[in-house]
């Protein structure tokens, strides 16, 4: 007896596919050398490669290049295609080159050594080599470390001007005696840090290439051509490969990546490409679960669900409803994406959230008439050039015949429905970052300050004053348009606060400044598409970030939000720099001062100097 499979299990999986591209697979790691097939299929060349490059080309020419970032920020994988580059072309570009210290924070002794030979041409004082570009991919950490461990290696080479050069371009505290080094180093070194690479939220980004790769019918994709799916008795029950084609069209990944963006900004970091290749996954998986193969071929998760003939789980699976979640059918073996993930974060940018006449539509009308919803399935979830995946036909069937309903009915369709016109660009991501903060990035990205006159400006002065007030609710005290704060920190018995009159923008205390990325590395922050996430400011003199997180802190505290300790500890510098500023405005002898009595109804005395030459005071009594 012959056995019949349900799909020619010589030809590779695309379900398999999918799991190994999940953060936790085996292919999560790229090493100097050793790229996987997988690895080679995902982490092809694009913008940043290509600039990287011709950089190396230019002239003057380049005598060290320095790739730096955390672990999973790409690059190792950028580095293995300039080397392949040059391996193929013959082009000279590249000399010697370091990649090992890409993965650890610290030097054992070997690396130390190997190191210190491959900076050796960069000695204090040493003229321009003249041989190609040394090129070394390394965590700061690393830097860190073997620059503090150089004085302890035999016949180490004297390496300040280029410490010191190194720290500048990451953003790093000077070293406090250090020879500037010279200008053909700093021209000829250029420094490369992934942690800054903007990855989404950008025409062209690095999330849209990944969803891009993610198109089944591409021969150089990650599911090159999808050859098994043609052999496939149950690809219409087979959601990832419809989600994965609507994700890799050009309204789907460009909504994901509007999504995608918000959440960096949200949290006020650029998201790994690791991470982004291990979401593009889970959504076009769709909850899929692969708990229950034990050991057989990854497309078994399809055939079983094709063999239970539950249609409403097939089209909860649709339109990446089933990761999105949440999971609304009873008993349903989908498992959406937990709490804290980038999959969970994006889909609270889910458009059918918003309240908004289309949305409302959506979901209000979703099971009122079976063939629109049908049609709406069909019209959304499949590219305009080619046919609808034969799992959306179906699912449209389901629907239009009943077979999908359950006791959730429109909530559950009228939600899979809105996620279907949200990848074909029907309803637009929704934000949760404040206007406010998004505008003022611009503004300030764009070189404004907060004392231009131009509209950029007056955006940057209005966020100015939205942190004031935020900075003046929890650390002083408001009283009527004033703003005190605190001239020294009193003991735990002290009976009253003694406190100073501040305005800090208008006082000087709290100013804008240049992004100090921009500012640091300006041509390495422009190899890397840069874009800011927080605002930079001085405080007392102090530079402080504002990302996200912080100033929805300070915004919820100038709308009389009472932040907690836990939020206030995370923000240290902060609060130690407006104690500085306490402790400065108060030694001005002219300023007003406030004493408050502590405890429940503690009353409030202004006092100002009536007569300075006297030593006379004036107390008034205030609200």
């Amino acid at each position: 007896m012959t056995d019949v499979y349900p799909f020619d299990l010589s030809l590779p999986s695309p379900v398999g596919r999918l799991l190994q591209l999940r953060a936790g697979a085996s292919e999560a790691v790229v090493r100097e050398g050793e790229l996987s097939d997988v690895q080679t299929l995902m982490a092809r060349p694009g913008a940043l490669e290509d600039e990287l490059w011709e950089a190396l080309g230019a002239e003057p020419r380049l005598r060290m290049l320095v790739l730096t970032g955390s672990a999973g920020s790409g690059k190792s994988a950028a580095l293995n295609h300039l080397l392949k580059r040059e391996h193929t072309t013959g082009a000279g570009r590249i000399g010697a080159c370091l990649a090992d210290a890409t993965h650890s924070d610290a030097p054992d002794r070997g690396q130390a050594e190997r190191l210190a030979e491959f900076f050796a041409p960069f000695t204090d004082s040493s003229p321009e080599p003249s041989e190609a570009c040394r090129v070394i991919a390394m965590n700061t950490g690393m830097a860190l470390r073997f620059f503090a461990d150089l004085p302890g290696i035999a016949d180490a080479p004297p390496l300040t001007q280029l410490e010191a050069l190194l720290r500048a371009r990451l953003g790093l505290k000077e070293l406090p005696v250090a020879a500037p080094p010279p200008d053909w180093m700093t021209r000829a070194v250029l420094v490369v840090n992934f942690d800054h690479r903007t990855t989404s939220g950008t025409e062209g980004s690095l999330f849209e290439s990944i969803l891009q790769r993610l198109d089944p019918h591409d021969q150089s994709g990650v599911f090159e051509g999808a050859r098994r799916c043609s052999t496939c008795t149950v690809s219409d029950w087979c959601w990832p490969m419809a989600n994965a084609t609507a994700m890799s069209s050009e309204p789907g990944r460009r909504a994901l990546d509007v999504a995608a963006g918000d959440v960096a900004l949200a949290r006020g970091r650029q998201i790994a490409p690791r991470a982004l290749w291990d979401a593009a996954a889970e959504l076009a998986l769709g909850g899929l679960n692969t708990n229950n193969l034990n050991g057989r071929d990854a497309c078994y998760a399809i055939a079983d669900a094709a063999a239970a003939g539950d249609e409403a789980a097939l089209v909860h699976g649709m339109a990446c409803n089933g990761a999105l979640g949440p999971v609304l059918l009873q008993g349903a073996s989908l498992n959406p994406s937990a709490q804290g993930t980038l999959v969970a974060e994006l889909s609270h940018r889910d458009p059918s959230y918003d309240a908004t006449l289309p949305a409302h539509q959506l979901i209000a009308d979703s099971g009122l008439d079976p063939e629109v919803d049908a049609e709406q399935l069909l019209r959304a979830l499949h590219p305009s050039n080619s046919q609808p995946h034969r799992a959306v036909q179906r699912a449209a069937r389901a629907l239009e015949e009943g077979k999908a309903s359950s006791p959730e009915g429109d909530r559950l369709w009228g939600r899979v429905l809105s996620r279907a016109a949200w990848l074909a660009g029907s309803l637009r991501s929704r934000s949760e970052v404040s206007p406010e903060f998004a505008n003022a990035l611009v503004a300030q990205s764009s070189g404004a300050t907060e004392d231009d006159g131009s509209p950029s400006g007056q955006t940057l002065y209005n966020a100015l004053n939205i942190i004031e007030e935020g900075l003046a609710a929890i650390f002083g005290l408001v009283s009527g348009p004033e703003h005190y704060y605190p001239t020294s920190t009193p003991g735990a018995d002290a009976q009253a606060d003694l406190m100073v009159r501040v305005h800090l923008i208008e006082d000087g205390w709290l100013k804008s400044r240049p992004d100090p990325v921009i500012a640091a590395n300006p041509l390495g922050a422009k190899h890397v598409a840069y874009r800011p996430l927080s605002l930079s400011l001085v405080v007392a003199g102090k530079p402080i970030a504002v990302d996200y997180p912080l100033w929805k802190l300070l915004q919820g505290a100038a709308s009389g939000a009472t932040p907690s300790t836990v939020d206030l500890e995370r923000f240290l510098a902060l609060r130690q720099a407006i104690r500085l500023v306490g402790v400065r405005a108060g030694e001005q002898r002219d300023r007003p001062l406030l004493v408050r009595q502590r405890g429940a109804g503690g009353r409030r005395f202004r006092i100002v100097v009536r007569n300075s030459a006297a030593g006379l005071l004036r107390a008034t009594e205030v609200l």
